[in-house]
């Protein structure tokens, strides 16, 4: 029976630098091996794999956080921009609440892949 999720795989041009950005951006780096790093995410992981492609493909993931706008501010002092990309990649100076409640903003990591991190609404 599933139990529920173990890891995400993220494929990148280079894990070393994409390892780099991940801790910028907050995540609590778990451990690596040949070129792969894997951080952690809830109960699960996150695995950067590498990828000889040219277009690794572009990976959306939704993270919950319990305050965003307390995160927010967090990645604008570590240097990263937060964006919309549901608005044309619109750098956002604060956390979007969407229709149908959730407020969030998202990043977008070195490869591409889009992190959009929500805290649920009421």
């Amino acid at each position: 029976m599933i139990k529920g999720l173990d890891h995400i795989v993220l494929f990148c041009k280079d894990t070393e630098n994409s390892k780099e950005w991940y801790k910028i951006a907050g995540f609590q780096y778990s451990h690596g091996y040949e070129g792969m790093h894997w951080f952690h995410l809830g109960s699960g992981l996150v695995m950067l794999h590498p990828t000889d492609a040219t277009n690794p493909g572009i990976t959306e993931v939704h993270a919950a956080v319990s305050d965003v706008k307390e995160f927010f501010r967090f990645v604008q002092e570590n240097g990263l921009t937060p964006i919309d990309h549901q608005n044309g990649k619109k750098v956002l100076t604060e956390p979007v609440t969407r229709p149908w409640g959730d407020i969030q903003f998202e990043l977008e990591d070195l490869d591409g892949h889009r992190w959009a991190f929500t805290e649920r609404g009421e």
